[in-house]
């Protein structure tokens, strides 16, 4: 493709990503917005190099931070431009997209963390006083919706004791839950990247619905659960960590046994999106999926029965 053409698109993918990042706190698409904000940078990447892809990024960060100041530019390139960077840095040297997104997850672990700590160091506080902070705003935010709901005093102040003691378990798991939101993040990038791609370029690795853990990691659940169960103080914060990690990576196991029933049955695309959004709003199935994905290791839900004549 010609220069022009790669400005082209280039151009596109920064004026779609603003339109995103404008509507990620909108009500009620901000959600769908946020997960889709990293895919035009990183489709731009994946089709002309790691390159392309920083410079839009880069040229993203400078135009929100020049229309809105520099917090609004690293709001952007913190939780959505290196996840993009990343994943294309990696898919584009061949990894598995296993792989790509396992080393695109440690390592904004490891820039979050310094983020964090330099943060904290310029304000003079700890960090986890800053995560308290933020995850305070939050819950000032939900009980702004409580009020506007008009609800009774009993109710308001069940849902109030909830959200307090919500507030408290996220504070001492939330670099699990940090790392969750960035996998989905990624995750929902890639899933885009695939139905875009159209022979323009390859993603390594086994099919999704073939996809399984590595039996050995079971332990690493175990491991966590005694630890919750048998454990006080920081081993337990530890351990909790490790179980919300455990418990997402089997869940993933579980959507890929469901994606493998879905093409054996030949469910129509109608019924998979229902299934799917169905999965995000019930929470007692996402338990299940993760079930699924535990008790795959002894039962082998993919592997080829028999069938009696």
């Amino acid at each position: 493709m010609n220069v022009t053409g790669i400005t082209g698109q280039c151009i596109a993918a920064v004026l779609a990503t603003l339109l995103l990042q404008g509507a990620v706190g909108m009500v009620p698409f901000g959600m769908l917005a946020a997960l889709l904000v990293p895919l035009p940078a990183a489709y731009v990447g994946m089709r002309h190099g790691t390159g392309v892809a920083a410079l839009i990024v880069a040229f993203v960060v400078l135009t929100v931070a020049g229309l809105m100041g520099t917090a609004a530019g690293l709001g952007y390139l913190i939780p959505f431009g290196l996840p993009s960077l990343l994943l294309v840095l990696f898919l584009k040297r061949g990894l598995d997209w296993d792989r790509a997104v396992a080393l695109s997850l440690v390592l904004l672990l490891v820039l979050g963390g310094l983020t964090l700590q330099g943060l904290a160091a310029s304000r003079q506080t700890g960090v986890m006083e800053i995560v308290g902070g933020y995850l305070q705003s939050e819950v000032e935010q939900a009980r702004t919706i409580l009020r506007e709901m008009e609800l009774s005093a009993n109710q308001a102040g069940q849902l109030d004791a909830a959200l307090q003691d919500m507030q408290g378990q996220l504070l001492q798991v939330f670099p699990a839950v940090a790392l969750v939101a960035y996998a989905v993040l990624l995750f929902c990038t890639l899933i885009g990247l695939h139905k875009l791609a159209r022979s323009r370029y390859r993603i390594a690795g086994v099919p999704f619905d073939q996809w399984k853990v590595p039996e050995i990691w079971i332990w690493g659940l175990i491991l966590a659960g005694g630890g919750v169960l048998f454990s006080s103080g920081l081993p337990a914060i530890a351990a909790r960590n490790l179980l919300v990690l455990m418990l997402a990576v089997y869940f993933l196991q579980g959507l890929a046994i469901m994606r493998f029933f879905f093409r054996a049955r030949r469910i129509s695309p109608l019924m998979r999106t229902l299934a799917y959004v169905l999965l995000a709003v019930l929470n007692p199935l996402q338990a299940l999926v993760a079930g699924l994905g535990i008790f795959d290791m002894w039962i082998d839900f993919r592997k080829p029965r028999k069938t009696k004549d």
